[in-house]
């Protein structure tokens, strides 16, 4: 074939999601004659294929080619693209402005511009977090693209109104938007299927904002079953069979922060250490989840400080990381710094009073930790103040739990309701993890009440955190059951408080395997092996890798079958 046949094939492939196939076209195109359309579609086919970087250089290429040719309005289409790629992956803002720059000066030349002046709106209002001057422009673009029927750009620029509108607490008019975009990206209504992928990236992002994963499921369940009527491409890989499997595919730092919330911890390490390193490797981050900071919190629930510690450093700056920061600050006995941190993070995040909740809702244990009683109690106070701005259940749950702190704090008869309501509406909003916290700090609070009661309480919330593997809080638990006579653990434990890694390397200890060994079958680290070998030992409450092995051998099937495969 000649190179306008491959031209052709390759533009054929690339509308039918066969990336490979259509970079290869046109890599054979342009070994014959470089044209600015081979090149755009080879850099295309190289996004798709996960190949960041040498599409941003290969678009740049083709930006000057479309200059050379007289050909600026598309010229300015893939300056656009440029700049909101630099922000929207590497957080590169100079590369980021410099491209949206030379966008306005194209504009201004260009006789008709049709909905590009809505991109380049939509492009400056995205630099920066949702806050409610950026839902401003968003829906100046929204006009802009529903004036000139660019429905890619109504895709995009209701995401973004409904991610600031969120974040300014109007979760109602927010989600609204969220999911009508939703509706029209899954519907095929547009023409790139970049935007349905932006699209449930953003709804991941609110959905972490609001701390609400099961807002996602159901669409993402929709496009694993509509996968055949619909060219979803990468978004949908062939082995993808389940909503879960939908999610950790598209995004490993959005997956890794649902399972942190939900409190799947094994699951989330898995993918928190892979979205790390592959920001270590490429620059690539997610925009809605930042990896290290929930890798962070992940590490301080282990009990894995020094290595929470050593993953923080150089990312105390990041509000998004200030909370995971404080954690490692209050494990490590300092509330006085934890406490600046969080204030500072406040401070940059005074427009956004949604994404201020994790980091308020830390300071107040790190103010009470403190001393500081009135700090804590407006920190408190605030949380009040969102909730009932959002009357979302999680919200309200979050004001429970932080006003029940500050009432157990003081000793105030109050605490005990407020910390029972926190404890039922996490665990009915799907957050174990901040359910098994508020029933420790209930227990607390009925020591000198009921006594019974709040032993019942504390090992119901042991029993709970074993089974996440957040072994850090579950050893506190142990220490506060025994501080009141009683075991805190009793053993040897049901098996089934294993993860599925840690059955898997239970079945490799029952071969005799060092940790070293274990490492390499299972492609994790020594270090790694090791905290899973620490954590089923602590689990099943034996003192030897002998003790584990004949434990597992005697009483568990599933490592049986597991040392033998």
């Amino acid at each position: 074939m000649d190179a306008h046949e491959q031209f052709v094939a390759g533009s054929s492939a690339l509308a039918a999601g066969e990336w490979g196939a259509a970079r290869d076209c046109f890599e054979s195109a342009l070994s014959v004659e470089e044209s600015a359309d081979a090149l755009d579609g080879l850099a295309l086919a190289v996004w798709w294929l996960n190949d960041p970087g040498t599409a941003l250089e290969l678009r740049a290429r083709v930006f000057a080619r479309l200059r050379h040719d007289g050909r600026d309005t598309e010229a300015t289409a893939v300056a656009i693209w440029l700049a909101r790629q630099y922000w929207g992956l590497y957080r590169r803002g100079e590369m980021a402005n410099g491209w949206l720059s030379r966008a306005r000066s194209l504009l201004e030349t260009l006789p008709e511009d049709g909905s590009l002046r809505g991109w380049l709106v939509l492009a400056e209002s995205e630099m920066g977090r949702p806050h409610p001057r950026a839902a401003n422009a968003a829906d100046r673009a929204l006009r802009i693209a529903r004036e000139h029927g660019d429905r890619d750009l109504e895709i995009v620029a209701l995401t973004r109104r409904g991610a600031c509108t969120v974040s300014a607490g109007g979760i109602a008019e927010g989600l609204s938007d969220l999911h009508e975009a939703m509706t029209a990206a899954t519907s095929g209504e547009g023409h790139d299927v970049q935007y349905v992928g932006e699209a449930l990236c953003t709804l991941m992002e609110v959905a972490g904002l609001i701390g609400d994963p099961g807002m996602v499921e159901p669409w993402a369940k929709f496009l694993v079953s509509f996968r055949s009527s619909y060219a979803f491409g990468p978004l949908l890989p062939f082995e993808t069979q389940s909503a879960t499997d939908l999610i950790s595919a598209f995004c490993t730092g959005c997956c890794g922060g649902v399972y942190l919330v939900t409190g799947r911890l094994d699951a989330a390490e898995e993918q928190l250490v892979r979205a790390v390193s592959q920001m270590s490797k490429t620059g690539l981050r997610p925009r809605c989840l930042h990896p290290v900071a929930d890798l962070v919190a992940l590490r301080v629930l282990q009990g894995r400080l020094e290595e929470a510690e050593t993953l923080i450093t150089g990312f105390e700056g990041d509000s998004d990381c200030a909370p995971s920061a404080a954690a490692v600050d209050l494990a490590l006995g300092r509330p006085a710094r934890a406490v600046d941190r969080l204030v500072a993070a406040l401070d940059a995040l005074a427009e956004t009073p949604v994404l201020t909740l994790p980091a308020r809702s830390q300071l107040v244990d790190a103010a009470l930790a403190a001393g500081d009683a009135g700090l804590a109690q407006d920190a408190a106070q605030r949380i009040a103040d969102l909730a009932a701005a959002t009357d979302t259940p999680l919200h309200r749950a979050h004001r429970d739990h932080a006003a029940g702190k500050v009432a157990l704090a003081r000793a105030d008869g109050e605490a005990a309701g407020l910390l029972r309501s926190a404890a039922l509406g996490f665990a009915q909003s799907g957050a174990p993890l901040a359910a098994c916290r508020a029933r420790m700090d209930l227990a607390r609070s009925l020591v000198g009440k009921d006594r019974g009661l709040a032993i019942t309480e504390a090992r119901s919330a042991l029993q709970s955190l074993d089974r996440m593997g957040a072994t850090a809080e579950a050893d506190r638990a142990a220490a506060f059951l025994r501080g009141l006579g009683v075991k805190g653990r009793t053993g040897p434990r049901d098996g089934s408080l294993l993860s599925r890694r840690e059955q898997e390397v239970l079945g490799l200890v029952c071969e005799g395997l060092s940790n070293t060994e274990i490492a390499e079958r299972l492609f994790i680290s020594t270090r790694t092996a090791g905290h899973h070998v620490s954590n089923i030992l602590t689990k099943l409450c034996v003192r030897s890798r002998t003790e584990a092995a004949a434990y597992a051998l005697l009483n568990l099937p599933t490592a049986q079958t597991l040392a033998h495969k």
